[in-house]
């Protein structure tokens, strides 16, 4: 079987189709090849402010 006989997949959210099966080589790879898919971030968690060990509170 090869990949491309796995067929594509289409996102509804995302315009495209992608590969659902995709090979790269290692050559392929260290040339800067990326495999394709919808890239998308969905951010659902506020990040929490830092603090230093130092201005932490005690827990007890």
């Amino acid at each position: 079987m090869t990949a491309a006989a796995a067929g594509f997949h289409e996102p509804k959210d995302f315009p495209g189709r992608y590969p659902r099966l995709q090979i790269l080589t290692i050559a392929e790879l260290l040339t800067g090849k990326k495999i394709l898919f919808p890239e998308h971030r969905v951010e659902t968690f506020a990040r929490a402010e830092r603090k230093t060990k130092h201005e932490q509170e005690g827990l007890f």
